[in-house]
């Protein structure tokens, strides 16, 4: 699904392309997630890598990008490097250069991307702090604002944004989406959904602007945003989420 002429939202997948970059950008991974929740106490299926890996290969297939933007939390825990965060890294850039040919990997620091830096020779990541600004874009995680450049296109991750449907039994279901708009000084912005297998989301449809992105709350009007949620195989535009508030 096309937003603008340069950026397209690929169908059933939680990725953009961004064509004049030859990019496809993502954001939250969390990856070894299972096992830093294994070490809580909750045991989860090894799914999260898996699917993160078949989504990229999907767009990367579909777009033929040489290069791929993590905007933020490509790893899960805060503390520290967790041991199956860096296996699951160390076979994400593997599969991603060997498998997929890619030839540039850029992550955008997170919240949860503490001691990541060390990382980045050993793994040739590009990285960078909260932001990066590439050819009239730029990809921020969403903890502090990004930079006044008036004519930049926005990207965000952070938020994981979702949908929250009901049935006519009231039985709730979640669906992660795109979100597309613009902030109060105009600059377009998407906010992306969280590649994380186990992450449904944040409702935000059935939440105000200072609980869904309160760094945003005087920038941005999120009711004015379009949502464009996933599906099996496609993508789909869902309207406003003040209009979708008012039906659900």
């Amino acid at each position: 699904m096309r937003l603008e002429k340069d950026v397209e939202l690929l169908d059933g997948l939680p990725v953009a392309h961004i064509k004049s970059l030859s990019a496809v950008v993502c954001a939250d991974l969390h990856l070894g997630y299972e096992g830093v929740m294994a070490d809580r106490g909750i045991f989860l299926p090894k799914a999260n890598l898996r699917k993160i890996k078949a989504s990229l290969e999907k767009a990367v297939k579909e777009t033929r990008a040489s290069t791929i933007i993590v905007d933020g939390d490509i790893k899960n825990e805060f503390s520290k490097v967790h041991v199956e965060e860096f296996n699951e890294l160390h076979e994400l850039v593997n599969f991603a250069r060997e498998k997929l040919n890619i030839e540039r990997l850029i992550l955008i620091k997170g919240n949860h991307d503490n001691f990541v830096d060390r990382l980045k020779a050993p793994f040739k990541i590009e990285v960078y702090r909260q932001e990066a600004r590439i050819g009239g874009y730029s990809f921020f995680h969403g903890e502090e604002l990004p930079g006044k450049n008036t004519d930049d296109f926005l990207f965000m991750g952070h938020l994981h944004p979702a949908i929250a449907l009901y049935d006519k039994l009231g039985v709730k279901e979640k669906l992660k989406c795109f979100l597309y708009g613009a902030l109060k000084d105009k600059r377009k912005i998407v906010i992306l959904p969280a590649m994380n297998y186990y992450s449904e989301g944040v409702e935000v449809n059935m939440s105000e602007v200072k609980d869904v992105a309160p760094v945003f709350e005087r920038m941005l009007d999120v009711d004015s945003m379009r949502a464009f949620c996933i599906g099996e195989g496609e993508t789909l535009d869902f309207g406003t989420i003040g209009d979708l508030k008012k039906i659900f």
